[in-house]
C-alpha cells in the first residue's frame, strides 16, 4: 500500500514529480503538493531536523542548525511566494537529467520508512525546488562541514567540500546537487 501516515499517498506524489519535463511544471507541481502541508507540519520537519542533528557534535551543530532552518522555512517561502505570483518567472527549461533518479530514490526512502513519510516527501519536495527549479546546492552557502569546509559560491559556481563524497548514503541529495566538487 503507498498510502503513508498521514494520508500522503508517496507512490502518486512521485508520479507526478515523474511527470513534470521543464522546471516550471516542476515547479507547478511541487506548489499544489507542498500547499497540501500546513505550517504545523513545516514546524514538525523543524523538530525532526532538531532531532537527527542532537548526533552531530555540538560546535557542528551549532553553526549547522541555523543554515538548515533558514534553508526550510525560506524555500517553503519562495516557493509559496513565487508560485502565487501572476507570473512566477521561472525558467521553462528542460529538467536535469537525474530528475528521474532523484524521484526514485524519494520514492524508495520514504516508503521504507515506518514513520515520519509525510515530513520525509516534505523535505524532498523543497530540496527538489532548490535543486531542480531555482538550481541551488542541496545545503546553503555557508554550511559548514568538519574539517573547517564550507559550501560557498565562487565566480557564480557553487562549490561543495562533500559533493563527491556521499556516494555510501542511499538518500543523500549530493548525486543531484548542482553544485561541482570543491578543491579540497
Amino acid at each position: 500500500m503507498s498510502t503513508g501516515e498521514g494520508g500522503v499517498d508517496v507512490r502518486r506524489v512521485c508520479a507526478r514529480l515523474r511527470s513534470a519535463t521543464t522546471r516550471a511544471e516542476l515547479a507547478s507541481i511541487l506548489y499544489r503538493e507542498v500547499s497540501g502541508y500546513s505550517l504545523f507540519d513545516l514546524q514538525a520537519l523543524r523538530g525532526r531536523v532538531e532531532r537527527d542533528l542532537q548526533a552531530v557534535p555540538a560546535g557542528y551543530r551549532q553553526r549547522l542548525y541555523p543554515l538548515m532552518m533558514e534553508m526550510l522555512f525560506a524555500t517553503h517561502h519562495t516557493l509559496i511566494a513565487t508560485m502565487r505570483r501572476p507570473d512566477p518567472d521561472l525558467p521553462d527549461e528542460p529538467l536535469a537529467g537525474e530528475f528521474q533518479e532523484f524521484c526514485g530514490m524519494v520514492e524508495k526512502t520514504c516508503l521504507t520508512r515506518e514513520s515520519d513519510q509525510r515530513l520525509g516527501l516534505l523535505y524532498y519536495l523543497l530540496a527538489a525546488f532548490n535543486i531542480f527549479v531555482l538550481a541551488l546546492p542541496a545545503h546553503p552557502v555557508g554550511t559548514p562541514f568538519p574539517g573547517g569546509l564550507t559550501v560557498e559560491i565562487r565566480n557564480g559556481e557553487y562549490l561543495c567540500p562533500v559533493r563527491e563524497k556521499a556516494d555510501d548514503v542511499e538518500n543523500a541529495l549530493c548525486p543531484y546537487c548542482p553544485a561541482k566538487q570543491s578543491d579540497v
